[in-house]
């Protein structure tokens, strides 16, 4: 187990994963511009990176895009795939002229479409005309704007999708939040409580290697071993419906 005396030697640098999968000195760009401050941790780009490469979705999408840090990976991931699209929500005029520079210079258009909007705006559901495999949430870090966009998001996440937030720290949260009532990690917990279809994981300092932390949300309801005996199903035909095996 980790501990206080393993952090010396441990470190708290994180590899990045993507970096060949970006334009060269890209990263550095980013990282220097005057606006960069807020980005995504390294560690979660490293997370959204390999999700995608691993689930294959055919549609994300990302609330409070910022000028792209997580953007245009989540877009290398997309085009590696040769497959699926981004939506990336950003209101701001002037995060969201960045955000297209960045990902144009990325080459990644084909797989990311900017929206200049805000996630209650009804011209989202113009984009958006199907069930979600993925959403990232990073956007307002008080409560009641995190519990509108995690309700949002509950709407629009596709049955066995993943939600993935920012900024759930149990510290960093609360200090986030200019509501004082926990920010976007007590919304999350509130909104998830009762509900035995939503499936949360907060990853946390020191494990993970940022105290803004974060969390991954399936939207599946999970089916113990006894309760599928008694009914009788396969465990295999419960996806049979998808088509992910095959016809049952």
């Amino acid at each position: 187990m980790i501990s206080k005396n393993d952090y010396d030697a441990r470190g708290w640098d994180v590899l990045p994963v993507y970096s060949s999968w970006l334009p060269d000195g890209l990263e550095n760009e980013m990282k220097a511009h005057p606006e960069a401050a807020g980005e995504s941790a390294v560690g979660t780009r490293n997370l959204l990176f390999s999700l995608i490469l691993s689930m294959r979705p055919k549609s994300i999408l990302e609330i409070g895009a910022h000028i792209g840090s997580g953007s245009v990976v989540m877009g290398a991931a997309l085009r590696a795939n040769g497959f699926g699209n981004l939506y990336c929500l950003e209101p701001a005029d002037h995060y969201f002229k960045i955000l297209n520079s960045f990902v144009d210079k990325a080459g990644v258009a084909e797989h990311v479409q900017p929206l200049k909007l805000f996630s209650t705006d009804r011209a989202l559901l113009e984009h958006i005309t199907e069930p979600l495999d993925m959403i990232f949430l990073d956007a307002n870090h008080t409560y009641s704007h995190a519990l509108a966009d995690i309700k949002l998001s509950d709407q629009l996440l596709a049955a066995n999708g993943i939600l993935i937030l920012d900024d759930v720290g149990p510290v960093m949260s609360a200090e986030m939040c200019k509501e004082n009532n926990g920010g976007v990690r007590q919304a999350l917990i509130d909104y998830a409580s009762g509900r035995d279809d939503l499936q949360v994981i907060f990853l946390e300092p020191p494990f993970w290697l940022n105290p803004c932390g974060i969390a991954l949300v399936t939207k599946q309801a999970i089916v113990s071993r006894l309760a599928r005996e008694e009914k009788k199903v396969p465990f295999w035909r419960q996806f049979a419906k998808s088509g992910v095996f095959g016809k049952a």
